[in-house]
């Protein structure tokens, strides 16, 4: 069979099981096996148990447990509320007062959780009640919180960036040190937008309320607030400074997280019975959904579609920008209706080796990759970041929240034009470690 109608019917498959409301880890696997049948009958069944079994057993992989149950326990241990409002008290005389507090302490908290819907639930949590109390417009609160929550997969740890890590082969500590840079940009990006606003139109939002706070009162905030930036500091100076692997860094942060808690005496039953709910939850998501994308990668591999696609694109003799172009239309569009680690293991089989084949640097690829599903999180008809804080904003319209993200949407895309002409923006602290 010629490779074209087999990478229709693989593609036809996949599409009709996913439409249908398969689960994408099913759908994977299932078109995977189809390919499979129809290109060699069921002897090319015969290594799929080690191929499942290889593509999740990886040390490496032991770091997304972890780093879920790290931001999980942030979130429900007392750690929180307690930094959002030391953050709350730094920023509240810049203009925009708490939504620049929004900004930095999902960035902040971007390095503890490495997920987006986390970041953005744990900093809406605590933001939404007290911003709408004190008077500040509702789509500025909620635009900064979905926008704000997507760089929770940006600024390292990021789960994504573990998962790209692993299929591309790809070193994690240089992907996160290429995070760092783009993320901290785009945040200076967002808190300019914010104050740039505010200065235009003041009663968007009101002067905060803890600068009138008695001098004691304020120290004893910011001292709650240090003890996140002790958790980042042993998590990402540990493997920067090559003490420790990003897993084992995982697994320390874990670790002081469980102690943080325990000191604000949130350490008991039930809290811990959620934080490893939780964790078992996000955690078996993720690796069912490699599972079944290593069964359809194998699939491509062993038939020949991949390779044979790869050849058929650069024969086209597409430049460089057209390639980058289609790429990133095909995640917009992939991102209102997939979850980052589904668009991820989906398009890398297919997707990567012409990446490779066009000359674009693997680890830079991953930040534009990273920076192009940020946008399909606040983007409808499925932004997760949307939902969450649909969830936490008290019954508010959809379309509120939606077009308090419309501006972020903007802004990402600016930043990976942005990546597109200067690289070494992302590529320049991964150079400068080795």
């Amino acid at each position: 069979m010629a490779w074209e109608i087999a990478f229709i019917l693989n593609s036809f498959v996949l599409l009709t099981l996913l439409i249908g409301g398969e689960r994408i880890a099913f759908g994977l696997g299932a078109a995977g096996l189809f390919a499979l049948f129809i290109h060699g009958g069921g002897i090319n069944f015969h290594p799929l148990g080690t191929v499942v079994w290889n593509s999740v057993n990886s040390f490496t992989l032991t770091a997304i447990p972890l780093f879920v149950f790290m931001g999980e326990m942030v979130l429900h241990g007392g750690i929180s509320q307690r930094f959002y409002r030391g953050m709350g008290l730094i920023f509240s005389r810049l203009p925009g007062g708490l939504l620049q507090a929004n900004i930095v302490s999902c960035a902040i908290f971007a390095a503890v959780t490495g997920v987006s819907v986390a970041t953005a639930a744990t900093v809406g949590t605590v933001a939404v009640p007290e911003l709408t109390k004190q008077g500040y417009d509702r789509k500025m609160i909620f635009g900064s919180l979905a926008g704000g929550g997507t760089l929770g997969i940006l600024i390292p740890p990021s789960v994504p960036f573990i998962i790209y890590g692993v299929m591309a082969q790809e070193s994690i500590t240089d992907l996160f040190a290429a995070g760092i840079i783009p993320g901290i940009v785009l945040s200076l990006i967002f808190m300019i937008y914010i104050a740039f606003r505010v200065l235009m139109k003041p009663h968007l939002a009101p002067k905060s309320q803890e600068t009138h706070l008695p001098f004691r009162e304020k120290v004893l905030i910011l001292l709650h607030a240090l003890p996140v930036f002790g958790l980042i500091f042993i998590v990402l100076g540990g493997i920067y400074f090559g003490i420790m692997t990003p897993t084992e860094a995982a697994a320390v942060g874990a670790f002081v997280a469980i102690v943080m808690s325990a000191c604000y005496g949130k350490l008991d039953f039930s809290n811990l019975r959620l934080v490893l709910s939780q964790t078992v939850k996000t955690t078996s998501m993720i690796l069912l959904i490699m599972a079944g994308a290593s069964i359809f990668s194998f699939a491509l591999v062993n038939s020949g579609i991949n390779r044979e696609l790869t050849n058929w694109v650069v024969s086209k003799g597409q430049v460089q920008a057209t390639f980058f172009i289609l790429i990133c239309i095909i995640y917009l569009i992939m991102g209102c209706f997939f979850d980052p680690i589904s668009m991820i293991v989906l398009t890398m089989p297919v997707l990567y080796p012409i990446v490779l084949k066009f000359g674009f640097n693997p680890i830079w690829y991953g930040v534009i990759l990273v920076l192009v599903i940020e946008v399909g999180l606040i983007t409808p008809p499925v932004g997760f970041n949307l939902f969450v804080i649909h969830g936490i904003s008290g019954g508010r319209p959809m379309n509120e929240i939606i077009r308090g993200s419309v501006p972020y949407v903007v802004m990402i895309l600016v930043m990976i034009v942005i990546l597109y002409f200067f690289p070494q923006i992302a590529l320049w602290l991964p150079q400068a470690l080795k």
